[in-house]
């Protein structure tokens, strides 16, 4: 009973370690969730790099010919980081910032840029897809002269005051600013065309806003001409992209831990202790599991002779152990010889 019980319960660690291992993580934007809000097929497709700190743009030997995508950011840039982003751009590298809800306005406030994203929700209820949340852009130009339509999902809006900045994608006249949340327009919220997608020249590079995070999301990626729009942007670029500021979940962090134990345990001189480790142990509980049945059998043997000396016969069974030990040993040396 006891055996089996161990056993179980070593059964259940090792299913819950593999778990860990390989089950997919769920968590938005990661590169590795295969579901609806994960960025797999956009990482298998691009070959994208995962940046886990944003500083280490500066260890790029140049910018030029590689694209940056921050998408969804969570929480505030600080200086530090900014200045990083910076410097990529002055070396002529390409900055995607997709946002809509989240902190994208702190890092173009960083860059000290005049747009901003505006923080209204945009809905079509003409120009969308399932749903009037699902909206589309209806006019396109400059790069993206040759992509007939997008689709956005849960969208906001871009203001544009920056000189030089180009609006290469807009809403229709339809869409509007769905401030109350019940799809329907009301007379103080404002109309489209919105500004959906706008190319800012910066330093060397350039910086395109696009006003919704989900765009390249494995469920968006095959909507409208979603993919073409990517393609056409990145033009064959290295890609990189930010991950440092998106929330680790529970089974990434139990994933992470995972792989930091095995990478410990893989080092040479920490298996050769775990192996000395392990034949101690067996040692032990070999010994021990002896003393335990000679300890048995006194216990049987004064059972069946209640009137014999406890004492005397731990003192047989020692020196019946010493015999043995010693023809062992005697054993062996003739062997020697």
């Amino acid at each position: 009973m006891r055996k089996a019980l161990l056993l179980g319960i070593l059964a259940g660690v090792v299913a819950v370690v593999l778990l860990i291992r390989f089950f997919p993580s769920n968590e938005d934007f990661n590169l590795d969730n295969p579901f609806w809000n994960g960025l797999k097929s956009f990482r298998e497709e691009t070959g994208a790099f995962s940046l886990g700190q944003i500083s280490d743009l500066s260890l790029m030997p140049s910018s030029s010919g590689t694209v940056l995508f921050i998408i969804g950011p969570w929480g505030a840039y600080d200086s530090e980081e900014i200045s990083a982003i910076f410097r990529y751009l002055r070396g002529a590298g390409t900055v995607i910032l997709a946002d809509d809800f989240g902190s994208g306005n702190s890092i173009v406030r960083g860059l000290r840029l005049e747009s901003r994203f505006s923080g209204h929700l945009v809905v079509d209820p003409l120009f969308r897809g399932k749903s009037s949340l699902l909206a589309k852009t209806v006019d396109t130009a400059g790069s993206l002269a040759d992509i007939k339509s997008l689709m956005f999902n849960y969208p906001t809006s871009l203001q544009v005051n920056d000189y030089g900045g180009e609006i290469v994608a807009s809403s229709s006249s339809f869409s509007f600013f769905d401030d109350n949340l019940n799809e329907k327009r009301e007379e103080s919220e404002e109309e489209g065309p919105f500004p959906m997608i706008a190319r800012i020249p910066y330093e060397e590079g350039e910086i395109y806003l696009m006003a919704d995070s989900s765009l390249f999301i494995n469920s968006m990626l095959d909507e409208a001409e979603n993919r073409e729009f990517l393609q056409t942007i990145i033009q064959g670029k290295r890609l990189f992209i930010d991950t440092s500021h998106y929330p680790v979940g529970i089974l990434s962090r139990l994933r992470n831990i995972e792989i930091t134990i095995y990478e410990i345990i893989s080092r040479l001189e920490v298996r050769y202790a775990l192996f000395l480790l392990l034949v101690i142990t067996i040692v032990w509980l070999r010994i021990k599991r002896k003393k335990a049945g000679y300890e048995e059998d006194m216990e049987s043997v004064l059972k069946r002779h209640p009137e014999w000396n406890k004492e005397t016969l731990k003192q047989v069974q020692s020196s019946r152990l010493r015999s043995r030990l010693k023809s062992s040993k005697a054993g062996l040396e003739g062997l020697k010889d």
